[in-house]
Parts: C-alpha cells; sequence; structure tokens
C-alpha cells in the first residue's frame, strides 16, 4: 500500500519560519508536504523580485506529485487532470484580516503516462507563473484541484514585495535552484526545505537594490552547517531522550559552522543588482545559506538580513536505492553488533550480498522472503515521505514505530502530544504509544519534532513485532 493510499489524517509536519531570531520572516525553510489521504500534493514557493525592466513581480513554482492524483485508465493509458487557481491579495490590515484580491488565475494541466508505476511514483511535475504586482505585502493562495476527484488542497504564501523607487536599499528573498546531474542543462526552481538527491549543486540567487546617491555595500554571505541529530532513534523500551540533548532537542540553531563566505562590496554598481551564488550540494545535514548586506562608508551596521534553511539527505531521498541506503534502516531488526558489523562494509557489492544474506537467513523462502523486502522497504519510503524534518523520516521516532507497525488505527491529538494507538483497547499499554512535541525555551522551532515517550512494556510488543519481520508472518499477522 503506498503513500497516497495510506488512511491517515493526521500528518501535518507545519514547516515554521525559524532561528535564533524567532519566527523570523526573513528566514525562509521552503515547503513541505502536508499530506491530505485521497487529494493532491504539491509544494510551493512564492518569491517577490524585479524583472529586467525593475518591475515588481512574483514568482510562483509549484511541484505537484504525480502519485497523489487519482488515474482513469483506458487501453492501456492513464490520464489525471488538475485545476489550479491562484489569488493574489493585497494585505490591507493584517491584523483585521483585510485584504485586496489584485489576480485571479486558473490554469487547467492534464497527465497521460502509459506506465502504471505513475499512479504510485512520488515524482513530481513543474508549473511556473510570473504574476506582475505592484510594491507592498501580499498574500499568494494557490489551489490544486483532481478533476478526477475533485478533491482541492490549497497552500498560503506570504511575500513582500520590495519598491524599485525606494531612496534605502533593499534585498528580496533568496530564490534556489539546483542543477540535475544527470543533465547539466536542467536548473530547476526548488520549493522545499529538502534538496532533491537527484540535484549536485545549487544556486542561490537574489537581488539586491542600491540608489545611485546610496553609500557603498558590502554583501556578505554565507553558507552555515547547523547542528543536528541524524541518528537512528533509540528503543522504544529505552531511555527518553533528556531534556536539552540533542535528540531531545534535534536541531541546535546555537551550535553552527561556517563552511564558506564570500563578500561583494556594491560601490559603482547601482539599481537592481542580481546576485547569484553557486555551491555543491553538502552533504546529509541541515544548512542555511544567509545574506547580510552591510553599509560599508559608516560603522558595519546591519542594513539587511534574509536567509535560507534547507537539507541535504541521502542522494535517492525519499526512495532507497543504494546498498548503504537498504542497510541503514535494518537497524530496526539487527541486533546491535550485526548492526555495526554490516555497517562497517565498505564495498557496495559486498554490502548488497549481506542485506540478501541476512533476509533469507531468517525467513528461509525465497519468494516469500521477497514479499517481506518489498513491505519493509515501502514502509522506510513511506515513512521518508510523511516524518521527514532535519532528517530522513524513517530515522525519527514516528518514523521508527510506522515502519515496524504501519498506519495506527486510531490516532488522538493534543496541544503538543499525538497518541497512536494499535487495536481496540485503548488501555492495553503494549498497543498505545505516546510521543510528546519538544519546546525547548529560547528555541523556535521549524518542525513538529516529536519524541516517544519509552515505556518498559514496549520491549516485549518489540521484540514481538521484530520477529514477525523476521520470520515473515508480518504478511499475515501485521500486529
Amino acid at each position: 500500500m503506498m503513500l497516497y493510499r495510506l488512511h491517515i489524517l493526521f500528518v501535518a509536519m507545519s514547516i515554521m519560519i525559524a532561528c535564533s531570531k524567532a519566527f523570523d520572516p526573513d528566514i525562509r525553510t521552503g515547503s513541505h508536504p502536508h499530506l491530505t489521504d485521497g487529494a493532491p500534493e504539491f509544494m510551493i514557493s512564492a518569491i517577490a523580485f524585479l524583472d529586467g525592466q525593475d518591475r515588481p513581480v512574483i514568482d510562483i513554482d509549484l511541484d505537484i506529485v504525480y502519485g497523489s492524483l487519482i488515474y482513469r485508465g483506458s487501453d492501456g493509458l492513464f490520464e489525471a487532470g488538475v485545476t489550479i487557481t491562484t489569488d493574489v491579495y493585497l494585505v490591507i490590515d493584517e491584523s483585521n484580516e483585510e485584504y485586496n484580491r489584485v489576480e485571479q488565475l486558473r490554469e487547467t494541466l492534464e497527465v497521460a503516462e502509459r506506465n502504471a508505476s505513475i499512479t504510485d511514483s512520488g515524482d513530481t511535475f513543474s508549473y511556473n507563473e510570473r504574476i506582475s504586482v505592484k510594491p507592498g505585502k501580499y498574500m499568494v493562495i494557490v489551489q490544486v484541484t483532481d478533476n478526477n476527484s475533485d478533491k482541492s488542497v490549497s497552500r498560503r504564501s506570504n511575500v513582500t514585495v520590495i519598491d524599485p523607487e525606494s531612496p534605502i536599499p533593499n534585498l528580496t528573498h533568496i530564490k534556489v535552484f539546483g542543477t540535475d546531474m544527470d543533465d547539466r542543462s536542467l536548473e530547476m526552481p526548488l520549493t522545499t526545505y529538502t534538496i532533491p538527491g537527484t540535484v549536485d549543486t545549487v544556486t542561490f540567487e537574489y537581488q539586491v537594490t542600491r540608489p545611485s546617491d546610496s553609500e557603498p555595500l558590502a554583501v556578505r554571505m554565507r553558507l552555515i552547517k547547523i547542528d543536528s541529530d541524524t541518528l537512528p532513534p533509540r528503543p522504544m523500551s529505552g531511555v527518553t531522550p533528556t531534556t536539552g540533548s540533542l535528540p531531545y532537542r534535534g536541531i541546535n540553531y546555537n551550535r553552527t559552522e561556517i563552511l564558506e563566505s564570500q563578500e561583494r562590496i556594491l560601490e559603482q554598481e547601482t539599481g537592481t543588482i542580481t546576485i547569484e551564488y553557486r555551491t555543491v550540494r553538502p552533504p546529509r545535514g541541515a544548512y542555511r545559506f544567509e545574506v547580510l548586506v552591510v553599509d560599508q562608508a559608516g560603522e558595519g551596521d546591519e542594513l539587511l538580513y534574509k536567509a535560507r534553511d534547507f537539507s541535504s539527505m541521502s542522494k535517492n531521498f525519499p526512495n532507497v536505492v543504494s546498498s548503504r541506503e537498504l542497510a541503514k534502516p535494518l537497524v530496526y531488526l539487527m541486533r546491535r553488533s550485526e548492526y555495526r558489523d554490516i555497517m562497517s562494509i565498505e564495498d557496495r557489492d559486498t554490502l548488497k550480498h549481506e542485506i540478501d544474506r541476512f533476509w533469507l537467513s531468517n525467513i528461509g523462502d525465497k519468494e516469500q522472503a521477497s514479499r517481506v523486502i518489498r513491505k519493509y522497504y515501502e514502509r522506510v519510503e513511506e515513512a521518508n515521505k510523511q516524518f521527514s524534518n532535519f532528517k530522513e523520516g524513517w530515522m525519527t521516532d514516528m518514523g521508527m514505530v510506522y515502519v515496524l507497525f504501519g498506519p495506527p488505527w486510531y490516532v488522538e491529538r493534543s496541544l503538543d502530544t499525538m497518541v497512536w494507538i494499535y487495536g481496540y483497547n485503548r488501555a492495553d499499554p503494549r498497543r498505545v504509544f505516546y510521543f510528546r512535541r519538544t519546546r525547548v525555551a529560547s528555541d523556535t522551532r521549524p518542525f513538529e519534532h516529536y519524541i516517544l515517550q519509552r515505556r518498559s512494556e514496549y520491549h516485549s510488543v518489540e521484540y514481538e513485532q521484530i520477529q514477525r519481520w523476521l520470520s515473515g508472518t508480518i504478511l499475515t499477522r501485521p500486529i
């Protein structure tokens, strides 16, 4: 059962603007999937820029997931369609929710494919549009409707459009592009927090406006690595991470490392200056690219600041394809020493052989093992699509429980707690899993980071579930 057929109505991995500057609107994280069962899924980026004639525009980029659409098949052809409605509102008074719609666009896109795999594909197709506006604050609402199911999903983005005639310097938000490693001529807008694995070069683009009579400006750019948890979670019956530890916090904006830095002096250049910063996609981890405009003639006072947070994950994310990607999730099924030994193997072919040997030595029957393997890694990929934040979704606490036990039967939510229930008896401690969202004082989080409240009762149920996977009975007795 693939991602967009799951009966999970609770997943809303909201990406909030965050850093040491609490809720700083100058720091963006990109979009993140908000899964709605049976509805189209898409990610959005809306950035205000100035075009070649210095006219303000809003560039809107959408990535729509093929597998989230409903297809109709006829003569081996699978067809789907979406209607994209874009509304642009000028913000008159945000506190009183007073808006004035200045633009509405509607576009219909058709998808036709003879390969049935498109119905479950996690790949995306893109839609782009540029809307001319006047300087000001705007709210952009994009609604995507599946034409076969009539189900709709909306996304909203707030955009500030700078005035090219302003007598003071200004700075736009940052656009992000990625170069495909298989096609160097293909550079695509990146809408998500997670940089796709197919991208090997990342380009950050932004604009600085400098009036002709202003003092020289220094534009300082930095690529920063942010300390984050990159390890698999502890066992369900282990010790719950302590407050303040990195597994508890998830990501620590107070511990950073500057990887690259550049400075550009704007002395002769005036008007609109477009600047690009290109870098190789960094290794797995959480990062920030930031731009700081400083008064070069004065005392170096900070005038303008913008930043873009992003994460870099495994090459094939959210899918698991390589031997190393296939080996890592086995941490939930292996003994510690066994896992340590297999992860120490560097040769790709040897590692793949050991993975196959592990499954076959436990299950025995090759055909049954193949079905179990397929089910296990489908769970891993589904967890990646639903629970990823600063690290791969299967490595989160929710991802761990999801991979082992599958979708919960029931979900209960409160402000900072989520309860997953696997059974009809809600009083059974072995079938109820409590997750608590971490909150750290003075640290604003961009993620729904939940920690499993570990209990000794989970030891036996975790062991029994692992045995179902290793024996193959997971196919007939899932829990």
